[in-house]
């Protein structure tokens, strides 16, 4: 993920924790139960500093992470990364549908932002878009901006 932008298996492997570690009582709160879930993750390691609700592009992006330079300057990417959330009895395909459409229109919103282009051609971004039903990740698809 940091250095060859392969980052699928990392939020595949993330996603099998969120099912493994929560409990159905957590998604009371929805969105942000998974939010804080990868928060905790993406910050074991310490290539990015990871930022949550980070105002971007007249918006707020879910999570940004912006590669820590100083600490590791071979990071390659870093990543924009827009969560939407449906509960189990809300979930549709019609419905699964507009909110990745939903994520794509914010995640091009927020890419626009100069701060996500402060590292120009160092660094080269990518935009996430991830779409949960109470614990269970049903999309996730990289926007190419």
């Amino acid at each position: 993920m940091t250095y060859f932008g392969e980052w699928r298996a990392v939020f595949e492997f993330l996603a099998a924790e969120v099912e493994k570690q929560t409990s159905i009582r957590d998604y009371l709160l929805g969105e942000k139960v998974i939010q804080t879930f990868l928060l905790a993750y993406l910050n074991v390691a310490d290539y990015y500093l990871t930022r949550t609700e980070h105002e971007m592009g007249k918006g707020f992006a879910d999570l940004y992470l912006e590669p820590f330079l100083a600490k590791n300057e071979r990071v390659k990417y870093s990543y924009l990364i827009e969560l939407k959330y449906l509960t189990r009895s809300e979930f549709s395909e019609a419905l699964l549908q507009e909110k990745l459409a939903e994520a794509k229109t914010q995640l091009q919103q927020y890419a626009q932002d100069p701060r996500v282009h402060i590292f120009g051609d160092k660094i080269q971004l990518k935009c996430i878009a991830m779409v949960y039903c109470g614990w269970e990740l049903k999309l996730m698809e990289e926007v190419v901006i």
